[in-house]
């Protein structure tokens, strides 16, 4: 792979995770599962999901009790190999719990460390794995997994 292709492959990455993390606010979860791969892993407060459709009910679980998502991406760090890719990035993710009332909601600071592999041409993430930092606002929870943590 030459510097073009590698920042391409950079580039490209950075795109998935910005359009992972907007159909997450968008309550888009078609859109959410299909940036991982079918065999993806999730894991969030402990949580593991495994595949597509538990990784996709699960935040239709989590955040159905929000009128409202905003998450702030940044600082992504994007390693290429190839046709893998690892790093991490920080995001602030805000939850609002009522539309009308939108000074009232929680917050929480993490950091997002992932794989990523390209299959056919697109890259998707094959594990991503959320670290709390720190939370504020009113408190956040996922909520209870049906099966048990």
């Amino acid at each position: 792979m030459n510097a073009a292709e590698t920042l391409q492959a950079e580039r490209d990455v950075v795109r998935l995770i910005r359009d992972t993390w907007a159909a997450i606010d968008r309550k888009d979860w078609a859109a959410y599962a299909d940036g991982f791969c079918e065999d993806g892993e999730f894991e969030i407060m402990g949580d593991r999901r495994r595949g597509r459709e538990a990784i996709a009910a699960g935040p239709a679980r989590d955040l159905a009790g929000y009128d409202a998502l905003q998450h702030f991406v940044m600082n992504e760090i994007v390693d290429v190999d190839g046709d893998r890719a690892s790093g991490q990035w920080y995001a602030l993710a805000v939850h609002v719990p009522d539309a009308a009332d939108p000074g009232t909601h929680a917050d929480v600071g993490l950091r997002y460390r992932f794989r990523a592999r390209r299959e056919d041409g697109a890259w998707r993430l094959e594990e991503a794995v959320i670290d709390v930092i720190w939370t504020a606002g009113m408190s956040f929870a996922i909520a209870e997994h049906p099966d048990g943590p």
